[in-house]
Protein backbone atom coordinates (compact mmCIF):
# COMPACT_ATOMS: atom_id res chain seq x y z
CA UNK A 1 0.00 0.00 0.00
CA UNK A 2 2.87 2.36 0.73
CA UNK A 3 4.28 1.78 -2.78
CA UNK A 4 0.93 2.61 -4.35
CA UNK A 5 0.73 5.78 -2.28
CA UNK A 6 4.21 6.89 -3.36
CA UNK A 7 3.48 6.29 -7.03
CA UNK A 8 0.29 8.29 -6.82
CA UNK A 9 2.20 11.30 -5.49
CA UNK A 10 4.77 11.52 -8.31
CA UNK A 11 2.48 12.77 -11.04
CA UNK A 12 1.19 15.41 -8.64
CA UNK A 13 4.71 16.62 -7.86
CA UNK A 14 5.82 16.75 -11.50
CA UNK A 15 2.70 18.55 -12.67
CA UNK A 16 3.16 21.56 -10.41
CA UNK A 17 3.44 24.74 -12.46
CA UNK A 18 6.49 26.97 -12.11
CA UNK A 19 6.28 29.98 -9.84
CA UNK A 20 5.18 33.32 -11.32
CA UNK A 21 5.03 36.87 -9.97
CA UNK A 22 1.46 36.21 -8.90
CA UNK A 23 2.66 33.35 -6.69
CA UNK A 24 5.35 35.31 -4.84
CA UNK A 25 4.92 35.91 -1.12
CA UNK A 26 6.46 38.72 0.91
CA UNK A 27 9.62 36.76 1.87
CA UNK A 28 10.22 36.03 -1.83
CA UNK A 29 10.15 39.75 -2.61
CA UNK A 30 12.92 40.67 -0.14
CA UNK A 31 15.90 39.95 -2.48
CA UNK A 32 14.18 41.86 -5.30
CA UNK A 33 13.42 44.84 -3.04
CA UNK A 34 16.99 44.90 -1.69
CA UNK A 35 18.45 44.81 -5.21
CA UNK A 36 16.19 47.67 -6.36
CA UNK A 37 17.03 49.82 -3.32
CA UNK A 38 20.78 49.22 -3.79
CA UNK A 39 20.55 50.16 -7.46
CA UNK A 40 18.63 53.36 -6.66
CA UNK A 41 21.15 54.24 -3.94
CA UNK A 42 24.10 53.69 -6.28
CA UNK A 43 22.54 55.82 -9.00
CA UNK A 44 20.99 58.68 -7.03
CA UNK A 45 23.76 61.10 -8.06
CA UNK A 46 23.47 60.04 -11.70
CA UNK A 47 19.72 60.61 -11.55
CA UNK A 48 20.37 64.15 -10.29
CA UNK A 49 22.85 64.69 -13.14
CA UNK A 50 20.32 63.43 -15.67
CA UNK A 51 17.55 65.66 -14.34
CA UNK A 52 19.72 68.77 -14.62
CA UNK A 53 20.66 67.82 -18.20
CA UNK A 54 17.01 67.16 -19.10
CA UNK A 55 15.76 70.46 -17.67
CA UNK A 56 18.42 72.73 -19.19
CA UNK A 57 17.22 75.40 -21.61
CA UNK A 58 17.38 74.07 -25.19
CA UNK A 59 18.38 70.65 -23.85
CA UNK A 60 18.98 67.78 -26.27
CA UNK A 61 17.09 65.56 -23.83
CA UNK A 62 13.82 67.39 -23.28
CA UNK A 63 12.03 64.12 -24.21
CA UNK A 64 13.96 62.05 -21.65
CA UNK A 65 11.72 62.74 -18.67
CA UNK A 66 8.94 60.85 -20.49
CA UNK A 67 11.07 57.76 -21.16
CA UNK A 68 10.70 55.96 -17.78
CA UNK A 69 6.94 56.56 -17.91
CA UNK A 70 6.80 55.12 -21.44
CA UNK A 71 8.78 52.06 -20.31
CA UNK A 72 6.40 51.64 -17.38
CA UNK A 73 3.43 51.95 -19.73
CA UNK A 74 4.86 49.19 -21.95
CA UNK A 75 5.18 46.93 -18.90
CA UNK A 76 1.57 47.74 -18.00
CA UNK A 77 0.45 46.84 -21.53
CA UNK A 78 2.27 43.51 -21.17
CA UNK A 79 1.08 42.97 -17.60
CA UNK A 80 -0.75 39.72 -18.39
CA UNK A 81 2.30 38.13 -20.00
CA UNK A 82 4.59 39.50 -17.27
CA UNK A 83 2.46 38.17 -14.43
CA UNK A 84 2.18 34.73 -16.05
CA UNK A 85 5.86 34.38 -16.98
CA UNK A 86 7.58 31.54 -15.08
CA UNK A 87 10.36 32.67 -12.76
CA UNK A 88 13.71 30.98 -12.49
CA UNK A 89 16.91 32.51 -11.14
CA UNK A 90 19.88 32.47 -13.48
CA UNK A 91 23.59 32.87 -12.78
CA UNK A 92 24.01 34.21 -16.34
CA UNK A 93 22.87 37.59 -15.05
CA UNK A 94 26.12 37.99 -13.12
CA UNK A 95 27.97 38.09 -16.46
CA UNK A 96 26.12 41.38 -17.11
CA UNK A 97 25.78 42.82 -13.60
CA UNK A 98 29.41 42.43 -12.51
CA UNK A 99 31.04 44.09 -15.58
CA UNK A 100 28.40 46.83 -15.37
CA UNK A 101 29.18 47.49 -11.72
CA UNK A 102 32.91 47.48 -12.52
CA UNK A 103 32.40 50.18 -15.16
CA UNK A 104 30.20 52.11 -12.74
CA UNK A 105 32.88 52.06 -10.03
CA UNK A 106 35.66 53.04 -12.45
CA UNK A 107 33.57 55.94 -13.75
CA UNK A 108 32.76 56.98 -10.17
CA UNK A 109 36.48 57.28 -9.52
CA UNK A 110 37.03 59.07 -12.85
CA UNK A 111 34.00 61.35 -12.51
CA UNK A 112 32.26 60.08 -15.65
CA UNK A 113 28.57 60.48 -14.89
CA UNK A 114 27.59 60.00 -18.54
CA UNK A 115 29.23 56.57 -18.80
CA UNK A 116 27.82 55.61 -15.41
CA UNK A 117 24.38 56.35 -16.80
CA UNK A 118 24.91 54.38 -20.00
CA UNK A 119 25.49 51.14 -18.07
CA UNK A 120 22.31 51.57 -16.00
CA UNK A 121 20.05 49.63 -18.41
CA UNK A 122 22.66 46.85 -18.62
CA UNK A 123 22.81 46.46 -14.84
CA UNK A 124 19.01 46.56 -14.57
CA UNK A 125 18.64 43.89 -17.26
CA UNK A 126 21.28 41.75 -15.55
CA UNK A 127 19.43 41.98 -12.25
CA UNK A 128 16.18 40.91 -13.90
CA UNK A 129 17.97 37.98 -15.54
CA UNK A 130 19.61 36.98 -12.25
CA UNK A 131 16.61 37.29 -9.93
CA UNK A 132 13.67 36.53 -12.24
CA UNK A 133 15.18 34.42 -15.01
CA UNK A 134 15.61 34.40 -18.82
CA UNK A 135 11.88 34.26 -19.60
CA UNK A 136 11.19 37.46 -17.64
CA UNK A 137 14.28 39.11 -19.12
CA UNK A 138 12.87 38.45 -22.60
CA UNK A 139 9.53 39.96 -21.60
CA UNK A 140 11.16 43.11 -20.24
CA UNK A 141 14.06 43.57 -22.67
CA UNK A 142 12.35 46.32 -24.69
CA UNK A 143 11.13 48.51 -21.79
CA UNK A 144 14.53 48.16 -20.15
CA UNK A 145 16.42 48.82 -23.39
CA UNK A 146 14.21 51.83 -24.08
CA UNK A 147 15.70 53.47 -20.98
CA UNK A 148 18.81 54.22 -23.06
CA UNK A 149 16.87 57.15 -24.50
CA UNK A 150 16.96 58.90 -21.13
CA UNK A 151 20.74 58.48 -20.79
CA UNK A 152 22.94 61.54 -21.36
CA UNK A 153 25.76 61.13 -23.88
CA UNK A 154 29.31 62.28 -23.04
CA UNK A 155 29.83 65.93 -23.94
CA UNK A 156 32.55 65.39 -26.58
CA UNK A 157 30.45 62.77 -28.41
CA UNK A 158 27.43 65.07 -28.27
CA UNK A 159 29.38 68.02 -29.66
CA UNK A 160 30.85 66.05 -32.59
CA UNK A 161 27.52 64.52 -33.61
CA UNK A 162 25.68 67.82 -33.25
CA UNK A 163 28.29 69.67 -35.33
CA UNK A 164 28.12 67.19 -38.20
CA UNK A 165 24.33 67.37 -38.41
CA UNK A 166 24.52 71.15 -38.03
CA UNK A 167 26.70 71.39 -41.16
CA UNK A 168 24.50 69.00 -43.16
CA UNK A 169 21.35 70.93 -42.22
CA UNK A 170 23.00 74.23 -43.18
CA UNK A 171 24.11 72.91 -46.56
CA UNK A 172 20.68 71.42 -47.24
CA UNK A 173 18.88 74.67 -46.36
CA UNK A 174 21.26 76.71 -48.51
CA UNK A 175 20.72 74.41 -51.49
CA UNK A 176 16.94 74.57 -51.04
CA UNK A 177 16.96 78.39 -50.90
CA UNK A 178 19.01 78.54 -54.10
CA UNK A 179 16.55 76.20 -55.83
CA UNK A 180 13.80 78.59 -54.79
CA UNK A 181 15.62 81.44 -56.54
CA UNK A 182 17.17 83.18 -53.54
CA UNK A 183 20.75 84.47 -53.56
CA UNK A 184 21.93 82.37 -50.62
CA UNK A 185 25.55 81.79 -49.65
CA UNK A 186 26.86 79.58 -46.85
CA UNK A 187 29.77 80.52 -44.62
CA UNK A 188 30.32 77.78 -42.07
CA UNK A 189 27.07 77.51 -40.08
CA UNK A 190 25.74 80.84 -41.40
CA UNK A 191 23.48 81.45 -44.41
CA UNK A 192 23.76 84.90 -45.98
CA UNK A 193 20.72 86.30 -47.80
CA UNK A 194 20.39 89.79 -49.35
CA UNK A 195 18.52 91.18 -46.31
CA UNK A 196 19.59 88.99 -43.40
CA UNK A 197 22.12 86.49 -42.09
CA UNK A 198 20.81 83.27 -40.53
CA UNK A 199 23.10 81.56 -38.04
CA UNK A 200 22.33 77.85 -37.62
CA UNK A 201 23.41 77.31 -34.03
CA UNK A 202 23.73 74.05 -32.12
CA UNK A 203 20.10 74.15 -30.87
CA UNK A 204 18.98 74.40 -34.52
CA UNK A 205 21.36 71.71 -35.72
CA UNK A 206 18.63 69.07 -35.85
CA UNK A 207 20.36 66.74 -33.43
CA UNK A 208 17.79 67.41 -30.73
CA UNK A 209 14.99 66.47 -33.12
CA UNK A 210 16.94 63.43 -34.27
CA UNK A 211 17.18 62.03 -30.72
CA UNK A 212 13.49 62.65 -30.04
CA UNK A 213 12.49 61.14 -33.37
CA UNK A 214 14.67 58.08 -32.80
CA UNK A 215 12.95 57.52 -29.45
CA UNK A 216 9.54 57.81 -31.13
CA UNK A 217 10.57 55.55 -34.04
CA UNK A 218 11.81 52.77 -31.76
CA UNK A 219 8.59 52.91 -29.76
CA UNK A 220 6.40 52.92 -32.86
CA UNK A 221 8.34 50.05 -34.46
CA UNK A 222 7.85 48.00 -31.29
CA UNK A 223 4.15 48.73 -30.98
CA UNK A 224 3.33 48.06 -34.63
CA UNK A 225 2.67 44.74 -36.33
CA UNK A 226 4.28 44.13 -39.69
CA UNK A 227 7.28 42.63 -41.47
CA UNK A 228 10.64 42.95 -39.78
CA UNK A 229 12.09 44.86 -42.71
CA UNK A 230 9.27 47.37 -42.44
CA UNK A 231 9.74 47.94 -38.73
CA UNK A 232 13.51 48.21 -39.16
CA UNK A 233 13.11 50.73 -42.00
CA UNK A 234 11.02 52.93 -39.68
CA UNK A 235 14.13 53.33 -37.53
CA UNK A 236 16.59 53.67 -40.43
CA UNK A 237 14.53 56.40 -42.14
CA UNK A 238 14.66 58.54 -38.99
CA UNK A 239 18.11 59.98 -39.79
CA UNK A 240 17.39 61.31 -43.31
CA UNK A 241 13.89 62.38 -42.26
CA UNK A 242 15.19 64.47 -39.36
CA UNK A 243 17.86 66.12 -41.56
CA UNK A 244 15.36 66.95 -44.31
CA UNK A 245 12.79 68.38 -41.91
CA UNK A 246 15.37 70.36 -39.97
CA UNK A 247 16.68 71.82 -43.23
CA UNK A 248 13.07 72.75 -43.97
CA UNK A 249 12.87 74.48 -40.60
CA UNK A 250 16.00 76.52 -41.36
CA UNK A 251 14.55 77.45 -44.76
CA UNK A 252 11.31 78.66 -43.14
CA UNK A 253 13.22 80.68 -40.54
CA UNK A 254 15.38 82.21 -43.27
CA UNK A 255 12.35 83.14 -45.38
CA UNK A 256 10.61 84.80 -42.42
CA UNK A 257 13.77 86.77 -41.66
CA UNK A 258 14.31 87.75 -45.30
CA UNK A 259 10.78 89.06 -45.79
CA UNK A 260 9.68 90.21 -42.33
CA UNK A 261 12.87 91.11 -40.49
CA UNK A 262 14.98 89.93 -37.58
CA UNK A 263 12.33 90.27 -34.85
CA UNK A 264 9.82 88.16 -36.76
CA UNK A 265 12.53 85.59 -37.51
CA UNK A 266 13.44 85.17 -33.84
CA UNK A 267 9.78 84.95 -32.83
CA UNK A 268 9.15 82.25 -35.43
CA UNK A 269 12.32 80.41 -34.41
CA UNK A 270 11.00 79.87 -30.88
CA UNK A 271 8.03 77.73 -31.92
CA UNK A 272 9.10 76.43 -35.34
CA UNK A 273 10.75 73.45 -33.71
CA UNK A 274 7.41 72.20 -32.39
CA UNK A 275 5.86 72.54 -35.86
CA UNK A 276 8.63 70.54 -37.51
CA UNK A 277 8.63 67.90 -34.76
CA UNK A 278 4.88 67.40 -35.24
CA UNK A 279 5.45 67.07 -38.99
CA UNK A 280 8.15 64.49 -38.29
CA UNK A 281 5.81 62.37 -36.15
CA UNK A 282 3.10 62.55 -38.82
CA UNK A 283 5.59 61.67 -41.58
CA UNK A 284 6.89 58.68 -39.62
CA UNK A 285 3.35 57.45 -38.96
CA UNK A 286 2.53 57.71 -42.68
CA UNK A 287 5.78 55.89 -43.51
CA UNK A 288 4.71 53.08 -41.18
CA UNK A 289 1.60 52.60 -43.29
CA UNK A 290 3.73 52.58 -46.45
CA UNK A 291 5.91 49.72 -45.16
CA UNK A 292 2.83 47.70 -44.12
CA UNK A 293 3.08 48.40 -40.39
CA UNK A 294 -0.41 49.80 -39.99
CA UNK A 295 -1.90 47.92 -37.04
CA UNK A 296 -0.77 48.00 -33.46
CA UNK A 297 0.38 44.72 -31.97
CA UNK A 298 -2.59 42.54 -31.08
CA UNK A 299 -0.62 41.11 -28.15
CA UNK A 300 -0.32 44.57 -26.61
CA UNK A 301 -3.83 45.70 -27.44
CA UNK A 302 -5.35 42.58 -25.92
CA UNK A 303 -3.35 42.80 -22.71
Amino acid sequence: MEMVKDLSQKPHESSRSEQTLQDLRWPDLVPIAVAVMLLLWLYHRVFDYWYVAWMMKESYYSHAILVPFISGFIVWLKRKQVLETPLRTSALGYAIVLPGLFVFLIMTWAGGSSLQGLVFPFILFGLVLTLLGPAMARQLRFPIGYLFFMCVLPGDVLTKLSFRIQMISTMGATAALRLMGYDAAREGAAINLPNIEVMVGAPCSGFRMLISLFAFAFLLAYLKEGPRWGRASMIVVTLPLSIILNSLRVVMIALVGEHYGSDAMHAFHDYSGYIVLALAFVALSLFARLVKCQKFSSMLVSS
